[in-house]
């Protein structure tokens, strides 16, 4: 067994992390969720989408206002599913929970690994370089990490692309806060103050979610307006209404 190898047992067996949706102790063989709640994950992966009838993970379908702020993929691996009781826990939506709140490696190599694989079923990612939509400073300072930069950056490493930092936030509050009109408003960013040359190439921009794709749209047209190819969304999940759902009464999981 390799050095390496021998550390990441001994630090698992004395840190004991625990499932990110049930808080059952993980075995060794476990990555952020249990056997069982993974099993859970991976029924939300089988949904369709009712516009190009693939697997979320293999659909770049994106949203009429993504559409309209130049960006006409969006790579994605599950549609998010909101609760009304606040004492249930999916699997699916814990992931992103907890990503937000703390770095965690193992659940930001899950995430990575979830998206990778989203990512080679749909592009010729050697010709991308990535960046992110970034977090407002207002919860970076909270949290400690701008979450969707760590995804983004792991995402580059294990796909060996380029990642360059572009944008900065203005947002004043989380978005999930905003709605409507004023979500829009909120979504403001700007570029870095030493912006990297990035005319003429193709771009992955990651977020963790995208309800609206008012921050994802915004960071687009900035990121286009540097004279980017092209920009091309992926996300974890999604959360915005499809537009387009037939054969409601049939036993397919439309998206």
């Amino acid at each position: 067994m390799k050095i390496k190898d021998l550390y990441k047992k001994i630090l698992f067996y004395t840190s004991v992390p625990k499932c990110v949706c049930c808080r059952e102790k993980l075995n060794a063989d476990d990555v952020a969720l249990c056997e069982r709640c993974n099993a859970e994950y991976e029924k939300t992966k089988d949904r369709i989408c009712s516009v190009c009838f693939k697997p979320l993970g293999e659909c770049i379908c994106t949203n009429e206002y993504l559409e309209r702020h130049m960006m006409r993929k969006l790579i994605k691996v599950f549609r998010y599913k909101p609760s009304s009781d606040p004492n249930e826990r999916l699997p699916s939506n814990e992931l992103i929970y907890n990503i937000k709140r703390g770095k965690r490696n193992d659940l930001l190599d899950f995430i990575s690994n979830e998206m990778i694989s989203s990512i080679k079923n749909s592009l010729k990612y050697e010709n991308y370089i990535i960046t992110n939509v970034p977090r407002s400073r207002k919860r970076v300072l909270k949290y400690g990490l701008d979450h969707s930069a760590e995804i983004a950056k792991a995402i580059a490493k294990k796909l060996n692309i380029e990642y360059v930092c572009v944008l900065k936030s203005k947002s004043k509050e989380a978005q999930k806060k905003t709605h409507g009109e004023e979500r829009l408003k909120n979504a403001s960013f700007d570029y870095i103050s030493k912006a990297p040359d990035i005319k003429g190439k193709r771009v992955i921009l990651v977020d963790d979610i995208v309800t609206t794709g008012a921050s994802m749209g915004a960071s687009a047209v900035l990121i286009r307006g540097l004279g980017a190819k092209e920009v091309v969304g992926a996300a974890i999940a999604i959360a915005f209404k499809d537009k387009y759902q037939p054969f409601v009464n049939t036993d397919f999981s439309y998206l």
